[in-house]
């Protein structure tokens, strides 16, 4: 029973690291999209773009499920604010294609920063606290592998994965 209870206690003080360190890197990686004036339909139209999925405004308006006068307003938006521009093509100078900005690129880097995070903050850390680290990301590793086979997720509790 004594061990029951120092599990749960355990289990208490990782659910408060985590939740401190949920809003701590929540708010350092909302900054960016908090300071945007744009809707979500227009940082996914950034998204796109920046990733090469669309170069068109047609392509963008089929990718969002709506009109190409729509995307096109919304598109118009972008290019005001500096995020995306658009040049007309060689052949037919009615297509316009789209090309993300330097500051779109950086805004979909800093999207995607979350790898960028751990590195820095496990250069700050003790040898004995990245041990640690290591040891508990494997056995998560273990357990997500165990319930993606839909295995019980409790069977070899404590185990390390090699």
């Amino acid at each position: 029973m004594e061990a029951d209870a120092a599990r749960d206690e355990l289990l208490a003080q990782l659910n408060d690291v985590r939740a401190e360190l949920t809003r701590g890197l929540s708010a350092r990686h909302m900054a960016p999209f908090l300071e945007l004036d744009i809707t979500a339909q227009q940082l996914k139209t950034v998204f796109l773009v920046t990733t090469g999925t669309v170069t068109t405004i047609s392509q963008a308006a089929e990718h969002l499920g709506v009109a190409v006068p729509t995307a096109s307003a919304s598109i118009d938006k972008l290019v005001e604010l500096g995020l995306l521009t658009r040049t007309e093509g060689k052949p037919d100078r009615r297509i316009r294609h789209l090309t993300p900005t330097r500051k779109a690129i950086r805004l979909h880097e800093r999207f995607l920063g979350l790898r960028t995070d751990t590195d820095e903050f496990a250069a700050h850390l003790s040898d004995e606290e990245l041990r640690g680290l290591v040891l508990g990301f494997e056995g998560i590793r273990r357990v997500l592998r165990q319930l993606s086979d839909g295995a019980d997720a409790t069977d070899g509790a404590g185990a390390v994965d090699a």
